[in-house]
């Protein structure tokens, strides 16, 4: 996905010529980085005739979904919004009828809201044009381009073509848009229950209860919550999917980090985004978790073949580290940075991925956990709070991309494990294999299926593929 740093929405008017009829037709151009991509990439004199009433009342309509809503409607994890159906498919293979029917109107009510093409009334076959929220970024996305654009710049640019087409049928010298105009006007209002519910995918019932219950707090406006910085409301969403004394108990897990500065984990943060955002910002989430990776390593001045005690090293950076027995067992561990709570993680000594009795220092499991956790810290603090595994999480897909690859790297490099493999003479049977894995498992304390995946990494790199023993010794890395 390629990070841009603008979105344009660009009308041309057409001449009046005297017919009123024509004063809600204007051709359509939209443009990301200055460059056209709807409706056809790389043709700038390619626009689109449009009524423009048609897609103000979709800006109306769908200004609170658009603004707020960083998830999708059920529980699955495309990697872009317009693969949503084909992964919603997959999922109905094996549900009941009477489920599919309720996530097929929900998958359709999100279609109708986050394609932009659908806005035009008559016009049929036209591309997609994606639009859905992820954090700090507006991920727009057509047929032949993904693009993240700063979320501020692209609600900007949302905003600006809205009160464009309002200032054009003012000019009317009917009445017939006066509703219209009115209602986008009125667009950032709404009642807090709608509006926390939008922010956090929470029923409308639920997050009225929680706001009655003081778990979260009531909103007045959209501008209010679309800043997204409360570390409880996005603690909601996260969890959206669990049932709601789950949501609760986690919300309430939250409210115990207490607040406290960090300097030593403020500066690393910032080297790490800064080379991140300089080196590697149009690359592939698990490039960019590698790359944070190995620049952590360097800034700490740690050799590649060096264990990490990660524990002590969250510790010493300022981080309110938590190791307790939480529910649900689906919830390996939580970070939290924000404005109230934080930094803190903690990490379930109940997962049912850890399964363990002694030290948790000492378990793979919690140790991949706590690095997959310091890389949220280092380089997702615009998303206040995050969760690893939890059962249905909402997380967007490539930060959790960008934390799991980052945490395999940190506390084993790739080139670390093929080193090893080649030095031990190459072993290629399953049989040798298995027990090679185990001894570089224990060695940099990592799980047996990280340890898999960093070989498998290395390995490839030096054009070997070693990929058929490792689906029989480790099949789920």
């Amino acid at each position: 996905m390629i990070a841009a740093n603008s979105l344009s929405l660009e009308l041309r008017w057409l001449e009046l010529e005297g017919n009123t009829d024509r004063l809600t037709t204007a051709e359509l151009l939209v443009l990301v980085g200055g460059q056209a991509i709807w409706p056809a990439r790389g043709e700038p004199s390619v626009t689109l005739e449009i009524q423009i009433d048609d897609l103000l009342s979709h800006l109306t309509e769908f200004w609170k979904p658009l603004v707020l809503r960083q998830t999708f409607p059920i529980p699955v994890a495309p990697q872009s919004p317009s693969l949503l159906r084909h992964e919603a498919e997959k999922r109905w293979a094996d549900l009941p009828s009477v489920a599919v029917e309720r996530e097929e109107e929900l998958v359709a009510a999100f279609e109708d809201a986050h394609d932009l093409s659908r806005a035009f009334a008559g016009l049929f076959g036209l591309p997609p044009l994606w639009l859905l929220r992820a954090g700090e970024y507006l991920i727009v996305e057509t047929p032949d381009t993904a693009s993240r654009i700063s979320f501020r710049q692209a609600r900007d640019a949302l905003v600006a073509i809205g009160d464009s087409i309002a200032h054009r049928l003012s000019t009317s010298t009917t009445r017939k848009w006066t509703l219209l105009i009115d209602a986008w006007r009125r667009r950032d209002e709404g009642d807090p229950a709608t509006l926390v519910a939008w922010s956090t995918n929470l029923s409308r019932d639920v997050a009225s209860k929680f706001i009655s219950e003081g778990m979260l707090e009531s909103v007045s406006n959209v501008a209010e919550v679309a800043n997204d910085n409360d570390e409880l409301r996005i603690a909601a969403r996260m969890a959206s999917a669990l049932p709601s004394e789950n949501i609760r108990q986690i919300i309430r897990h939250v409210q115990s980090f207490s607040k406290h500065s960090a300097p030593a984990l403020d500066q690393l943060a910032k080297q790490v985004r800064s080379h991140i955002d300089e080196a590697f910002s149009n690359h592939r989430a698990h490039e960019q978790g590698e790359a944070a990776a190995t620049e952590l390593r360097q800034r700490l001045d740690l050799a590649s073949v060096q264990t990490v005690d990660v524990f002590s090293l969250v510790e010493q950076l300022g981080v309110e580290l938590h190791v307790q027995s939480v529910d649900p067992p689906t919830l390996d561990g939580i970070a939290v940075w924000g404005n109230r709570y934080g930094p803190a993680v903690l990490v379930n000594e109940r997962s049912a991925r850890l399964r363990w009795q002694g030290d948790l220092r000492n378990n793979g499991a919690a140790r991949i956990t706590l690095a997959h956790e310091l890389c949220h810290l280092l380089l997702d603090r615009e998303h206040t709070l995050s969760a690893v595994d939890v059962l249905k999480s909402f997380m967007p897909l490539d930060v959790e991309r960008r934390a799991k690859s980052f945490a395999g790297e940190f506390l084993l490099p790739a080139r670390v494990a093929a080193g090893s493999w080649n030095r031990l003479g190459h072993p290629s049977s399953a049989k040798d294999v298995k027990p090679f894995l185990a001894r570089l498992s224990k060695r940099y304390g990592v799980t047996l299926s990280v340890a898999a995946w960093k070989l498998e990494h290395g390995l490839i790199r030096d054009g070997i593929d070693l990929s058929p023993v490792l689906d029989a010794v480790a099949p789920n890395r």
